[in-house]
């Protein structure tokens, strides 16, 4: 494309977009000179020369960042024609996305922290084709800007006005206390297990050598009260931090019904408005979580067409919610999946010893592992896996009623799956040797790449029948 075919209806992004490039692009080189440091400080002698070489690798990736920031925010550009958005980006290779305004699904719109700095918004533009983000980026729009690219879909054009232009929309917020309580017992495994595996990095480099690991030997507290005492600290930094991640991904968390969509926002650092086309919506998950099963509560998800790779916090439909209030709550925002997850039918008590025989192995293994390191506690490696596996036939249940189809199932968490039978994209009816002498079976049905219902065990008449009718 040649520079005299620029039109005069054509847009840039809002000269900010300068400065979120080079962030974007100082990123990439922030690790590796976060690591030079780390490492020099805990080698225990504090080399200058290192340091100024990382200072030098920093202000040489700062340079490149900015060069790269500046040749983007000239290259990019947008219009939009009567029919479609046009997107225009690249500097030695020019790439022009068209996207058709009567296929635009969603307009996502994010604000991080250089964004509300000049008041400016992040926008993706989604089609139903759509992966993670968006088939169109840009990174910084004025709130005119995004006002008119949401008024250029002549289908939807009055479904994006601002919630507060019609207060009868059911809209639901996260309220304080239901934020607190959502963060306490969020328990992110995504949060919880770099820190424990840091702290076995730390471990493992004090004894990476003979010297190095008896000093380490020498410093340690020789008190079992102590040791204990340290892991104790490290699990509820652990915790701690989970329970901050919480509250920056899920603070502010607001959905409404608007018409055919739901509009999601959330997030205090980043915030995030998701607009999620009712139609997309597969299936929906009521998550019961290890630390929220005790109290009755739950997190919703849900299974999106263009959404599977998005993260977990960009597929909840609200962090906290009563488990006997489920069914009233999607009543009320999503009536095309509405459904209990309670009052579900159990597989066969001949089925129990089925779901237990393989963790109680698995806990005997361990317990023989074990057993010479630290003897008779061993033991706990058996009564673990038969409580687990006694857990895991107790939480199987399903139900299939009236079209509507709920499978729950549990691993660590408690998950219920709930959708209309149509929605599904694939049903299997699983019996090896050992279930056809028992006259049992699985039934496993997919709703889309993240949400697989499987009930394992079920009578075989059962299974068949509803293998049938799906």
């Amino acid at each position: 494309m040649s520079k005299s075919t620029s039109r005069p209806d054509e847009r840039r992004l809002h000269p900010s977009a300068l400065v979120i490039y080079a962030a974007d692009a100082l990123k990439n080189a922030f690790f590796p000179v976060l690591i030079i440091v780390a490492v020099t400080v805990f080698g225990r002698s504090l080399d200058t020369r290192a340091l100024l070489q990382a200072a030098i690798y920093g202000a040489i990736g700062l340079a490149i960042a900015v060069t790269v920031g500046a040749i983007k925010y000239q290259t990019t550009s947008y219009y939009i024609g009567p029919e479609a958005i046009h997107h225009l980006t690249g500097a030695l290779s020019k790439k022009v996305t068209d996207i058709r305004l009567d296929r635009i699904e969603a307009i996502d719109i994010h604000q991080g922290p250089l964004q509300r700095l000049f008041n400016v918004y992040a926008v993706d533009v989604q089609t139903g084709a759509g992966t993670k983000g968006g088939e169109i980026s840009l990174p910084a729009l004025t709130p005119a800007a995004v006002e008119e690219l949401r008024a250029a879909r002549p289908q939807a054009a009055h479904t994006d006005a601002p919630a507060e232009d019609e207060p009868e929309r059911p809209t639901r917020r996260l309220a304080g206390r239901e934020l607190a309580i959502a963060a306490l017992t969020a328990g992110q495994l995504g949060i919880v297990v770099p820190v424990l595996a840091g702290a076995s990095q730390v471990v493992q480099q004090l004894f990476s050598n003979e010297r190095q690991g008896e000093e380490a030997v020498r410093a340690l507290p020789h008190s079992t009260m102590v040791i204990v005492l340290a892991v104790i600290g490290i699990v509820l930094l652990a915790w701690l931090l989970s329970t901050l991640g919480a509250v920056v991904a899920f603070g502010g968390f607001t959905v409404m019904r608007d018409g055919d969509r739901l509009r999601i926002r959330r997030g205090v650092v980043e915030r995030t408005e998701a607009t999620v086309p009712v139609g997309r919506v597969r299936a929906v998950r009521v998550v019961e979580g290890v630390f929220r099963r005790p109290f009755g509560l739950a997190t919703l998800t849900v299974e999106i067409t263009g959404y599977a790779d998005e993260a977990a916090a960009a597929r909840t439909l609200f962090p906290l919610v009563r488990l006997r209030d489920v069914d009233a709550f999607l009543q009320e925002f999503l009536p095309e999946l509405a459904d209990d997850p309670r009052g579900l039918s159990s597989p066969p008590r001949r089925a129990a010893r089925r779901y237990i025989l393989l963790p109680t192995l698995l806990g005997a293994f361990i317990t023989f592992a074990a057993w010479f390191e630290v003897g008779p506690p061993a033991l706990a490696g058996v009564l673990f896996g038969f409580l687990y596996g006694h857990e895991r036939w107790r939480a199987a249940a399903w139900r299939l009623a009236d079209g509507r189809l709920a499978i729950r199932s549990m691993r660590l968490a408690r998950t219920t799956v709930l959708a209309p039978a149509h929605n599904r994209e694939s049903h299997t009816l699983v019996q090896n040797l050992l279930q056809r002498r028992a006259d049992l079976a699985d039934l496993e049905v997919a709703f889309g790449k993240q949400t697989t219902a499987r009930i394992r065990h079920l009578d075989a008449s059962d299974a068949h029948a509803a293998w049938s009718s799906l």
